[in-house]
């Protein structure tokens, strides 16, 4: 890629905008913000409570951003360097307002608490704080966490992610990465120049554990971006109290250094490449649009009808999509909640038998308080045992049926954006990609089965008095009492795993839904905006719809003298930055 100087980089960030709509220029104006104060978007992304707002403030050095044991964060918050005003906060709202508040209002607009499911309509939140890393020209982000039990924080969280130059992401040891974290973190990894993987929370392991958690993180993290990445172990909670921690003294003398060292070039590098596909969108719809205004009039009546119903059959079958997912998603639940009706019973039964045995065996001449202690840890086990491989195939069951759901709706999107393709070749060669579907019921390692008895005073003195009756009849009644509770604490825990796996799938179908509207929107828009641009040219008179073709065509020339100057090789250009960025 042709090095650009900033003065003619910054011209070029001018051109475009001047090409641009609405929507295009404001992010354009943010990218030029950026490359004047030379000032890199480093955001901090993860799942919610994985202790992000924590490591910010360990990078801090200093209490800026609220933390807590649930999750806080509901706006993305943009944390500069404090100048000239001094400290303090400034929130946009929906209306267009912007007001500024002293820094301890952070938590009334900016957390859960405070603004809860954002009913302040607050749409950007900018702290100033005196910090020595803000001084290094960082602008640090705090994401919600993606995930998280409130879903519009997900989705401030994913509006967040696309305009980021840099990106550090926060993983746990315990529990660790899972199917969701490793389809975010690929796309953090599209979106960003350089990447920081902290594995976070490193205080609840052991050594051992700690080891085995850091290679495990290490080798997901590369099969999803596609190259070794060096994972950080720390406690951002022992950082941030000042009680210290090795771990992240290294992440953050690391930080610093590429802060001091890679700055300047990760910023014109992530610009440039914010800048290329912007241009690249609109050199698309400015082709199409012109080369379609210019077919001959009968030629044109008919492509226009064929590509138009094209396009009214995507998006139409766009909505039916949705709604078939749905329709699905609703059979797998029935399909679901009749597995666990059945499964109760019988794998009572199995437990039950195997129960048999064991008293009729180890425990046969066994003390009551024996058989009801010790006999009770069998139970537990057989029961947990039983309702966790119970649990394992109908989540392989979901996982199946989902993905084949899936693959068949984005085989059908396909199908139609081939039609769509076949009928655009006369115009334009347009190839649509589609992402490839993957993994949708993600893996939750925090499930748990709950085993205890709830048991009142009355039973307790039972208990004691069938432990003190003598021989025989002692320990009749001891087994007649654990095996009268098989039947209910399987029924609980079928109940928990179904309760578990209901969840999840309504989770997975969220998503699922939303990727399809994604998909279908993304394929057709900007299309259905070129059409209508060239429908009205036609529709006008012809002095001036040649001029508004030649319009067309100088916005041709332009995008493509743009794109010529900011076109760089993909790989090598991103592996030279990281290069500079913390090495293993």
């Amino acid at each position: 890629m042709r090095t650009i100087g900033r003065a003619e980089f910054s011209k070029l960030l001018d051109d475009l905008g001047g090409l641009a709509d609405a929507a295009d220029r404001s992010a354009l104006a943010a990218l030029r913000q950026r490359l004047d104060l030379a000032r890199l978007r480093v955001l901090v992304a993860g799942e919610a409570k994985r202790g992000k707002s924590t490591l910010v403030n360990a990078l801090l050095g200093r209490d800026v951003l609220p933390t807590g044991v649930i999750p806080l964060t509901a706006v993305a918050a943009t944390v500069v360097q404090a100048e000239g005003a001094g400290e303090g906060i400034e929130v946009g709202f929906g209306d267009g307002r912007v007001c500024r508040f002293p820094l301890s209002a952070l938590a009334d607009f900016g957390t859960e608490a405070g603004n809860p499911r954002n009913r302040k309509d607050v749409r950007a939140i900018t702290v100033f704080a005196d910090a020595p890393v803000l001084a290094r020209g960082v602008e640090i982000v705090d994401t919600p966490g993606t995930g998280s039990v409130h879903a519009h924080n997900t989705s401030a969280a994913d509006a967040a992610l696309p305009s980021m130059d840099a990106a550090i992401f926060v993983l746990t040891a315990d529990p660790p990465i899972s199917a969701t974290e490793r389809d975010l973190l690929r796309r953090v990894t599209e979106l960003s120049v350089t990447l920081f993987i902290v594995l976070n929370k490193a205080d609840y392991l052991d050594d051992i554990s700690l080891a085995q958690a850091t290679d495990f993180t290490a080798q997901v993290v590369a099969e999803a971006t596609g190259r070794p990445q060096h994972v950080y172990p720390v406690s951002a909670r022992d950082a941030a109290d000042g009680t210290g921690d090795a771990g992240f003294a290294a992440l953050a003398a690391d930080f610093t250094s590429y802060l001091d060292t890679a700055r300047i070039g990760a910023l014109q590098l992530s610009v440039t490449r914010h800048a290329r596909r912007m241009a690249e969108q609109m050199l698309d719809e400015v082709a199409l649009a012109q080369h379609a205004a210019r077919l001959p009039g009968d030629e044109a009546a008919a492509k226009f009808a064929a590509f138009t119903a094209r396009l009214e059959a995507v998006t139409s079958h766009g909505a039916e999509a949705a709604d078939r997912a749905t329709v699905q998603s609703a059979r797998l639940l029935a399909a679901l909640n009749a597995a666990a009706a059945q499964a109760a019973p019988a794998l009572a039964a199995d437990v039950g038998a195997k129960l048999e045995l064991l008293l009729d065996g180890e425990f046969a001449a066994a003390s009551p308080g024996d058989i009801e202690r010790q006999g009770r840890s069998q139970l537990t086990s057989l029961v947990a045992a039983a309702a966790e491989q119970w649990r394992q195939q109908q989540a392989s069951s979901l996982e199946d049926g989902l993905r084949a759901l899936d693959q068949r709706l984005a085989g059908e999107l396909e199908a139609e954006l081939a039609a769509v393709r076949a009928a655009a070749a006369d115009l334009l060669g347009l190839d649509l990609a589609l992402p490839s579907p993957g993994d949708r019921l993600g893996t939750d390692d925090r499930f748990f089965y709950v085993l205890h008895e709830h048991v009142d005073q009355a039973e307790l003195l039972a208990g004691a008095v069938r432990r003190l009756l003598p021989g025989g009849y002692g320990r009749r009644l001891a087994r007649q009492r654990l095996v009268g509770q098989v039947d209910e604490l399987m029924a609980a825990q079928i109940g928990r795993a179904r309760g578990d796996l209901q969840y999840r799938l309504a989770e997975s179908t969220r998503r699922l839904v939303a990727d399809l509207q994604r998909r279908y929107a993304g394929s057709t828009e900007r299309l259905t905006a070129a059409l209508d641009r060239a429908a009205a040219i036609r529709a006008a008179a012809d002095e001036q719809g040649e001029q508004q073709l030649a319009e067309l065509a100088a916005r041709e020339r332009a995008l493509g003298e743009i794109l010529a100057q900011v076109r760089d090789d993909g790989g090598s250009a991103v592996a030279q930055v990281r290069g500079k960025a913390p090495s293993p």
